[in-house]
């Protein structure tokens, strides 16, 4: 419900109507001003002279007053005080003015409406009634004044205007009938005005919450979410997609979706090759090189953008997020998956062909013992025997691969089993160009077979050495590492419950590194790169690694060399 008066109003909505009272009131003064001026150069000076200095003096108290009011008005603790007084004296001068321009029949007797119309509009309902109040009570008073010859205008009535009581009489009520219908009609209209005003207002501020929600929602979602219109250019893009891309929404607004993600393209010409699952919206995946260079895995899924009015298509709205941890953890479980499937087969095996093996080895060592043979067939019967100790080393490998944890474990100190395969390997006289730099930190206890984690770095050894060309310079360091220090997307691999402090095992060479297309399948069964390699070594180590519940992660720089970084949960050595 909107008051009767501006009680409650703003104090700066009041101070502004004033300040409008005061223009409006300035400029009447100066019209008024300007007409006085111009009756008096175009009429008999000696005639008008009288009435023309009242109406100067009345203008003058006009000026006067509306300048001290501009300067009180900022020290004025109650407005509305302040605007009942201003209104009441412009309704003096007013009536000051009728009376000096001639009473009943003064043309400025309009005047009273635009203080009522003033009144109203500052003060509403009761403002606008009291002041045309006031107007009728001074209109009244002049004209009784006139009619008795109290107070007459200075320059005299002339006998043939002058009014009988009947017509005096309806002169004045239809002045205040006025007077209170410009009052009711004006306090009606301001406050309807004062009604649409709230209302608004309170609209507005509905639309800014409602804003504020939906700014917050779209910021607050944890995945990339980014619109684009019909042409295709991007007209929006949240917090997340900033965090995920890399870019700043001023650096991708109004750009071409195809311009910031180039495979997107191709996607469009390729749906089906590039989609992930089946489903309204379409869902597809591809690579992103982000603003810093590296490289990472989107998932998106793309819906229609439609108005709120028809359902017309305004553009299309992108949703997508970072799956470059889920695609390392999907090859993860894969590698996982088909190392157990060859270790199954792997077992089986090296049962099955051991034993007729031996069988082998055994009868070819009798006959080379009971038979004289020449040179040629003895070199011919150390070659089988060679073969076949190198199939029985073969099969223990598969054995190991397949099997790793069949040994009894115990709790090792980590950097004293590391020692003696750095002994070992040093001591290999086809090493001994290759220079080796350790730095072995605390004392690390984990559980594990000491020889099954001693053939864990003998194989990374020679393998850094194949890689070096058996000519460079091999590091191995090792530290103690709190959990919530290690890369997120290792610690994914990781078995959490595990343990709280990790080993971390880096060892760096200098060889001529892994191409990045061979990086995620080094660890695979019998794969190499290699003439004579067989592939089984790191796939041996990664199963180990593994089977402690431990990680193996590979950097690789072509010409520069790789660095393997192990993690070993910790256990207590009490």
């Amino acid at each position: 419900m909107i008051p009767n008066d501006s009680v409650g109003e703003p104090r700066e909505v009041i101070l502004r109507r004033i300040k409008w009272l005061m223009i409006i009131r300035l400029i009447l003064a100066t019209f008024s001003l300007g007409t006085a001026a111009l009756i008096q150069i175009t009429q008999d000076a000696t005639y008008l002279n009288p009435y023309l200095i009242s109406l100067y003096v009345i203008i003058g108290m006009v000026y006067i007053s509306n300048l001290s009011y501009a300067f009180i008005i900022d020290k004025i603790k109650s407005l509305i005080t302040f605007a009942y007084l201003q209104i009441f004296i412009d309704v003096l001068l007013i009536t000051g003015l009728v009376n000096v321009t001639g009473g009943v029949r003064s043309v400025f007797s309009l005047f009273y409406y635009l203080s009522i119309i003033a009144a109203s509009t500052i003060l509403y309902r009761r403002g606008g009634l009291i002041i045309a109040s006031v107007s009728s009570i001074l209109y009244g008073l002049i004209v009784d004044l006139e009619y008795y010859g109290i107070l007459q205008p200075p320059y005299g009535t002339p006998e043939s205007e002058v009014y009988d009581i009947t017509s005096l009489l309806f002169r004045v009520l239809m002045n205040i009938t006025a007077f209170y219908l410009i009052a009711i009609l004006s306090s009606l209209l301001s406050e309807q005005a004062q009604k649409s005003r709230v209302a608004l207002k309170a609209k507005e501020i509905d639309y800014r919450k409602l804003e504020i929600l939906h700014r917050n929602i779209i910021e607050s979602i944890g995945s990339g979410l980014l619109t684009v219109d019909q042409d295709s250019k991007i007209t929006s893009f949240n917090r997340s997609a900033e965090e995920i891309t890399g870019y700043e929404f001023s650096e991708v607004y109004d750009v071409s979706i195809d311009e910031v993600f180039p495979e997107m393209g191709v996607v469009e010409e390729n749906p089906q090759e590039f989609s992930k699952y089946e489903s309204q919206n379409p869902r597809f995946e591809l690579s992103f090189k982000r603003q810093d260079g590296r490289s990472v895995h989107l998932g998106f899924s793309k819906s229609i953008l439609k108005d709120s009015g028809e359902g017309n298509s305004q553009g299309e709205v992108y949703a997508f997020q970072d799956v470059t941890r889920l695609k390392e953890m999907e090859e993860h479980v894969k590698l996982v998956d088909r190392l157990a499937a060859i270790g199954r087969l792997a077992t089986g095996m090296a049962h099955e062909v051991r034993n007729p093996l031996a069988s082998m080895s055994g009868s070819i060592q009798v006959l080379r013992d009971g038979l004289n043979l020449d040179s040629d067939n003895r070199r011919l019967m150390e070659i089988v025997l060679r073969e076949t100790t190198r199939l029985d080393q073969l099969l223990s490998d598969f054995i190991l691969f397949a099997q790793p944890d069949d040994r009894k474990k115990e709790v090792v100190e980590l950097n004293s089993v590391i020692d003696d395969a750095i002994k070992l390997f040093s001591c290999n006289p086809y090493h001994e160009n290759i220079t080796i730099i350790k730095d072995l930190q605390g004392t690390i206890m984990t559980e594990g077979d000491p020889q099954q984690i001693k053939q864990v770095f003998w194989n990374l050894f020679i393998n850094a050495a194949q890689a070096m060309d058996l000519k460079g310079e091999l590091k191995v360091s090792t530290k103690i590492i709190q959990s919530e220090s290690i890369d997120a997307k290792i610690s994914s691999r990781l078995e959490s419950i595990a343990s709280e402090l990790w080993s971390q095992i880096i060892i760096t060479d200098t060889g001529c590194g892994i191409s990045e297309k061979y990086l995620d399948k080094i660890f695979d069964p019998f794969f190499t790169t290699r003439e004579k390699g067989i592939g089984l070594g790191l796939a041996i180590v990664y199963s180990i690694i593994e089977s402690y519940k431990g990680t193996i992660i590979v950097e690789s720089e072509l010409s520069v060399g790789s660095r393997f970084i192990i993690y070993f949960p910790l256990v207590s050595n009490q």
